[in-house]
C-alpha cells in the first residue's frame, strides 16, 4: 500500500487502474497504470484479490470498470486511494 500511494503521489494523483491483457494463451498479466504510466514496481505485487483486500479494508475504493478499447486489454477497472492524508 505505501509503494502504491508514494506512485500516486508522485503522479499527483490518487486514482489508478487495474488492467489485465491477454497475451496468449494462459499468459494474462496484470498491470496498475497511473497518469497512463505503468508503475515502476512489478505487477505481481499488487493482485486483484489484493485490491479487494485494500477495499474491504477502507484504504482503496472501486470507481468504475472501463469497457476496453484496445484488443489486447481484457478488463480495466479504475480505484482511488482513501483517507491519504
Amino acid at each position: 500500500m505505501a509503494r502504491l500511494l508514494t506512485q500516486c503521489e508522485k503522479h499527483n494523483t490518487f486514482e489508478f487502474l487495474f488492467k489485465i491483457e491477454y497475451w496468449g494463451i494462459l499468459w494474462m498479466p496484470w498491470f496498475i497504470y497511473i497518469a497512463d504510466e505503468s508503475l515502476k514496481f512489478s505487477a505481481n505485487d499488487i493482485s486483484e484479490n489484493d485490491l479487494k483486500r485494500l477495499i474491504k479494508n477502507g484504504h482503496i475504493e472501486f470507481i468504475e470498470e472501463i469497457a476496453p478499447i484496445d484488443t489486447i486489454d481484457l478488463e480495466i477497472k479504475k480505484y482511488r486511494i482513501k483517507n491519504q492524508n
